[in-house]
């Protein structure tokens, strides 16, 4: 499988950088340039387009916005793969572009030109490139991170993140039982008033949609009297005397006496008699409908009662009918001791069963470490002692916690310990290393872990480019000569690229890029030159320090240096 490579770097406006557009390639390639003249500014570039924190301090002055963008071709780590997947973005023909445009009010990072989100364009680019700055040294004296390294060196990854999520159940477990445990304490000291409570709301018995039915039901018992009196007034005015009914017989009774006086007259006596008959029924209808009337005088003062105490118990207990039913159900739950001492005791068997999961692993991480232990002390005493500190000696003092449940990552404490010099006392490393020793401790940790890795025959956690920021601070001479084949073995195995101060690194590298800095309009650039054979020559030596009169000496020993750090024995020593 081709392994990805870094193989350009393009920047926009960018600190002193106006437009640069830098082909890189295998192997390693070393970026020189006088102080100043803005190598530092690449680095910078570099973590801010594999997600590290934007400012707009960094974009160039008189632009809105800065850009960088790198491109990776060849096959990609699965993890990348897997998460363009998850984000639905297309691999391509096997080049991934990351880029990230910064500006006073924008924040943007793409992926193949699909917008994504700073977090995701930093998980894509882990796998890619490990970037190795003044930060990593810091790290390196955090205690914090040296367990990490030792498990980095021990193939621990996935044993360590199977842990994590054993810890995550566990916590999860716990934390749920201690908030049961928590209300159980809390429900005791007002039991009492939720005794109280649970008992009005008992005996109020409220029933969903109760208040309604209660309110309908007076309004109907309240209307009944205004139906009385108007049914009451019907009836007189259908009454036999002076209502409609009486009216109508006496009209009918009228016409039936002078009904042979004319031939229409009969008719006119039917349909009087008719009207009498209609008054009749109309009038014994609405007695009996006014029969049926509920005017019950001790079923409205009851239903007023329970009206008045279902409205009390809502603006006592939340406002209406649906939160009181609820704060009913609340209370009961709340009271209901035995679905509490349940779920206690089905948690407490959880977590017992848990907590033997967490510790059995925890050993086994414990085993696996100090298993891994002599072989990273090893390792490192031997870079470090190549690198100019014939008698220093690096020891890990690997603790492990008794008495308490393992932690995320299990129950260890790793602290890295350094003896620099011959006849001196052994002590922590973030207490007694300089800024040189400190460099090649890291040098040697990340030789060590690099060389497990590739020992193991897979190469999927390597990330494919290293990237060094004035990895030889502290350096100089002979240890420089070192150093430099050390990376020039790296770049064999994975891309190297490394900012440089030294000729014998800088001699090291298959490809060589300087950085300059010129004026122009009154404006401040950087200029990147990739260099040719020659070029390499008269720049290795400057770095040499070319004293006038003595430039075919120096050029001479540059070529010499070359030949040196190119030479096969030489690199595989």
């Amino acid at each position: 499988m081709v392994r990805p490579l870094l193989t350009t770097l393009h920047i926009t406006n960018f600190a002193i950088l106006e437009s640069a557009e830098l082909p890189l390639g295998p192997g390693l390639t070393a970026i020189t340039g006088e102080t100043g003249a803005g190598k530092s500014i690449l680095i910078d570039a570099l973590a801010l387009v594999l997600g590290g924190r934007a400012s707009e301090k960094a974009i160039r002055a008189g632009h809105e916005t800065a850009e960088i963008a790198v491109q990776f071709d060849g096959a990609l780590p699965v993890a990348s793969k897997v998460l363009l997947a998850e984000l639905g973005i297309d691999e391509g023909d096997g080049t991934l572009i990351l880029r990230r445009v910064i500006g006073k009010s924008v924040r943007r990072s793409y992926a193949n030109g699909r917008l994504i989100t700073t977090a995701q364009l930093r998980a894509l680019a882990a796998p890619l490139c490990d970037l190795s700055s003044q930060h990593a040294q810091h790290r390196l004296l955090d205690p914090a991170h040296h367990l990490e390294v030792l498990d980095r060196f021990a193939h621990l990854g996935a044993a360590r993140a199977r842990h994590g999520d054993l810890h995550a159940a566990w916590r999860g477990l716990k934390q749920e039982r201690d908030a049961l445990e928590t209300q159980q304490r809390a429900a005791a000291d007002r039991l009492d008033y939720l005794r109280f409570v649970h008992k009005e709301l008992a005996e109020l018995d409220c029933k969903p949609g109760e208040l309604a039915a209660v309110q309908t039901r007076l309004q109907r018992i309240k209307a009944s009297e205004s139906l009385a009196k108007t049914l009451g007034e019907a009836g007189e005015l259908l009454g036999e005397d002076e209502g409609a009914r009486g009216s109508a017989g006496r009209a009918a009774r009228g016409l039936a006496r002078i009904a042979g006086l004319d031939e229409k007259l009969p008719a006119l006596q039917v349909r009087a008699e008719e009207i009498e008959t209609l008054a009749s029924e109309l009038a014994f209808d609405i007695a009996h409908f006014a029969r049926t009337l509920d005017r019950d005088d001790r079923q409205l003062a009851s239903l007023a009662e329970r009206q008045d105490a279902l409205l009390r118990a809502i603006r006592k207990y939340g406002g209406s009918e649906e939160a009181l039913l609820e704060r009913a159900q609340s209370v009961a739950a709340e009271l209901d001791t035995d679905t509490v001492d349940l779920r206690l005791a089905e948690l407490a068997k959880a977590l017992q069963k848990q907590s033997l999961l967490l510790r059995e692993s925890a050993a086994a991480l414990h085993e696996a470490r100090s298993a891994a232990r002599p072989g990273l002390e090893a390792a490192v005493t031997d870079v470090v002692r190549q690198l100019g500190m014939p008698a220093a000696s690096f020891r890990i003092a690997l603790e492990s916690r008794t008495g308490s449940e393992p932690g995320p990552f299990g129950n260890d404490e790793a602290t890295f310990y350094l003896r620099a010099n011959k006849g001196e006392n052994e002590g922590k490393l973030a207490e007694v290393a300089s800024g040189g020793e400190l460099s090649r401790v890291l040098l040697a940790v990340q030789r060590a872990c690099s060389d497990a890795v590739f020992a193991e025959g897979s190469h999927e956690d390597a990330a494919a480019s290293c990237i060094y920021d004035e990895a030889d601070a502290g350096l100089s001479g002979s240890t420089g000569l070192v150093l430099g084949r050390f990376l020039r073995e790296v770049g064999r195995r994975q891309q190297a690229i490394c900012i440089s101060h030294l000729p014998q690194v800088a001699a090291a590298a298959d490809r060589h890029i300087r950085v300059t800095k010129s004026e122009s309009g009154g404006r401040t650039r950087s200029v990147l030159s990739v260099l040719s054979e020659a070029e390499r020559v008269t720049e290795l030596a400057r770095m040499l320090g070319t004293v006038d009169g003595e430039g075919d000496t120096a050029l001479a020993h540059a070529r010499r240096l070359l030949a040196e750090q190119r030479s096969p024995e030489r690199a595989g020593s």
